[in-house]
């Protein structure tokens, strides 16, 4: 490991240690921002997403810095990563390249809530901003904390047989997830201490 001294200040130190959970190849020229930083999924856990998630086509909506995009292509499988941030996009194509899967993955600057109906695939993970690291001083986090609300588009594509990985905060309401088919089951990704953050699928995972 190098040394480095972390470049975005003492509130992202906690995500700055971790940051080899986040990209194995870290030291290889990752490239990220303070919010691709506090924001991307480890390594692993995206990895385990892309293995449950069913499909050959995967849009990754809200893609970032591309560290879920790149686990669905060394998944073997083929990826739609949409921002609307253009700098986080060039990041992620970056990022793919140093993973070798950029081949794999069409990076597409837009509004993802706008390119849905233009786009093709038969998979979707979605896990829109939280709204920063302060997410958890909520007490219940709900649908309309994210921004954008992705709820109508997540409807949209489970009702048209598109099976849905949705990345949802460590206190998101019980009851808000009632308005997800019964049939989805919520995952907990965990650290040794606590719940990172949760995973609810559509169709169901075992």
């Amino acid at each position: 490991m190098t040394s480095i001294d972390n470049p975005f200040g003492e509130g992202a130190q906690k995500y700055w240690d971790r940051r080899y959970d986040l990209f194995s190849k870290w030291d290889e020229g990752i490239k990220t921002d303070e919010v691709g930083l506090f924001s991307v999924k480890p390594e692993r856990f995206a990895a385990e997403i892309g293995a449950l998630l069913s499909g050959a086509v995967v849009l990754d909506a809200f893609c970032g810095i591309g560290g879920s995009a790149i686990a669905f292509a060394r998944c073997g499988k083929r990826v739609i990563a949409v921002d609307i941030d253009r700098d986080r996009l060039s990041m992620a194509k970056h990022n793919a390249e140093i993973y070798g899967v950029s081949q794999n993955i069409e990076f597409i600057h837009d509004d993802v809530m706008e390119a849905y109906p233009k786009l093709s695939f038969d998979a979707l993970n979605i896990d829109p901003p939280w709204g920063g690291p302060d997410y958890f001083t909520k007490t219940r986090f709900g649908w309309r904390d994210f921004s954008p609300n992705p709820l109508p588009l997540i409807r949209e594509a489970i009702h048209s047989g598109i099976a849905v990985a949705i990345g949802l905060p460590a206190n998101f309401s019980e009851g808000e997830l009632r308005e997800l088919p019964p049939e989805t089951v919520v995952r907990e990704s965990r650290d040794a201490t606590r719940v990172l953050f949760r995973t609810a699928y559509y169709p169901p995972v075992a």
